[in-house]
């Protein structure tokens, strides 16, 4: 995440919405800070970095309360000071922080134990659980196995690890993990992503031996128990890249009327995939072609640039319209805390440019999508189908709930990660808690949409036809959402 400091153009705090570069960002400013063997922290140290940490959010965060009240907040705030009796290790102090800061409701708020290659894998990375899983509500299936040795039909139901049930497993992680609102379809699409990582640092404790893992298992109706060996991170990370695909974007024709377009990511790729010359390209390309219908696939993209957003809507509509209501910021002050953070560069100049409305509420008025939006010259006119999962975030479900708010748009598949109303994102002050050494990633700017009238205030776009994810699906061959819009097309 990061601010492009640009005020001729307004593009100010440009917005890089991602989780995934979230945690890039936050990486960076690790200045080298390696985890080791866990020190001990004493109860001075451990409550003067939970002040730190209570006060850096109360200060900055633009959304602590967008969707949990002030009293709520400051109840689990009391709890973790009650839960500081004793000397703890970083790990014990992180599950301890880690609940509250995902009760906010903000899926770019972060808090990061220690510097690694791999996101998500903080502790035990040399010991981790071997089986790729599909998290599915309660239940937990095997996909495929990072151990060559392992025997376990794909489909095969794990019941229990190490003697926890899977499904006090799910919910302690759900509890962990961060999203937008109520919203549960981004939880589990980071579950299914990164199981095996928050299995360790929820579920294992550091310094213990972890080599080995004991599973009970239902295959056909068949109960069984094994013990599993465990894996490195390093083998995770090789295994799963080889299913990963690196193009952001395509093109493909299904037909002489239907067009399919997959997003993957609304990140600036530079010369090599740049996103605005796909579009013109693509778009030119549709419209000589008298496409009737296009199918804009969506799923799995975390965001990226706001501006790419509403450049792709400007080639689906052919009025002008309104992207975003507003940015507010928490305050226009200095921080108390900021002898312990990094943030933005020219951040300090930058606040001079906040407004303050009559209200109290502070403004960032200096972003191209505040203004009126105006459609392409020739868009699209046909049909547009959009394919979502609870992996579309940030960036990706601003594009989807303007699209709504719009009536532009079919949406099918699951709801999405991102809130319907906007999220909190943009510009990060990343804090430094001085003992443990966790780093706290706060979004600066609150981002509304501009849509209203919406029947759930505290979550994602709901698709028009939901389909959900099953084992079966995922151990099929094929696209069930494709096939069927790609049915419903040809109903037509």
């Amino acid at each position: 995440m990061g601010c492009i400091l640009d005020v001729t153009n307004k593009q100010v705090m440009m917005k890089t919405s991602t989780l995934f570069f979230s945690v890039i960002l936050l990486v960076q400013f690790y200045n080298g800070f390696k985890m080791v063997a866990q020190d001990i922290l004493t109860l001075p140290q451990l409550r003067e970095d939970f002040l730190l940490f209570r006060t850096a959010l109360e200060e900055a965060h633009p959304g602590i309360y967008r969707y949990e009240t002030k009293s709520s907040m400051d109840g689990s705030f009391e709890a973790i000071e009650k839960e500081l009796h004793q000397p703890l290790n970083q790990q014990e102090f992180y599950k301890i922080l880690n609940p509250v800061l995902a009760k906010i409701g903000c899926g770019h708020t972060k808090l990061i134990p220690s510097e690694d290659n791999d996101f998500m894998y903080y502790y035990n990375t040399e010991t981790l659980f071997p089986l790729k899983l599909f998290l599915d509500r309660n239940k937990a299936y095997v996909r495929y196995s990072y151990d060559t040795g392992n025997k376990l039909e794909p489909g095969t139901e794990i019941m229990a690890i190490n003697g926890i049930g899977m499904e006090e497993i799910i919910h302690g992680l759900l509890n962990n993990l961060f999203s937008d609102g109520q919203n549960q379809t981004f939880k589990y699409y980071e579950l299914n992503r990164y199981f095996n990582a928050l299995f360790s640092n929820f579920y294992l404790e550091e310094g213990k031996a972890n080599n080995k893992f004991s599973i009970t298992y239902k295959d056909k109706k068949r109960k069984g128990s094994m013990e599993l060996d465990a894996i490195s991170s390093q083998r995770i990370r090789e295994i799963d890249a080889k299913t990963e695909n690196s193009l952001p974007y395509e093109l493909d024709f299904k037909n002489a009327n239907t067009a399919l377009m997959t997003i993957r990511t609304f990140w600036p790729n530079g010369e090599k995939y740049n996103f605005e010359a796909f579009l013109k390209e693509s778009f030119v390309e549709i419209n000589d072609k008298n496409i009737e219908n296009l199918i804009l696939d969506l799923r799995g993209n975390e965001g990226g640039k706001d501006a790419f957003g509403s450049l792709l809507l400007s080639y689906l509509v052919n009025a002008d319209f309104r992207y975003y209501d507003k940015l507010v910021v928490a305050t226009n002050e200095k921080f108390s805390f900021v002898d312990h953070a990094q943030l933005p560069e020219g951040y300090d100049e930058l606040k001079a440019l906040i407004t303050q409305t009559e209200d109290g509420e502070f403004r960032w008025e200096h972003n191209g999508n505040l203004t009126v939006q105006t459609p392409q010259e020739h868009p699209f006119k046909g049909q547009v189908y959009v394919l979502i999962d609870g992996a579309c975030f940030s960036v990706t479900s601003e594009f989807c709930a303007v699209a709504s708010h719009l009536d532009r748009v079919s949406f099918i598949g699951e709801e999405t990660g991102g809130g319907y109303y906007g999220n909190n994102s943009g510009a990060f002050a990343i804090v430094t808690l001085p003992n443990s050494k966790m780093k706290l990633g706060i979004p600066l700017m609150a981002y509304y949409t501009a849509v209203k009238d919406y029947e759930f205030t505290d979550r994602g776009i709901m698709p028009d036809h939901p389909i959900r994810n099953t084992i079966k699906e995922v151990l099929t061959p094929g696209d069930e959402v494709l096939d069927w819009t790609l049915g419903r097309i040809n109903k037509k």
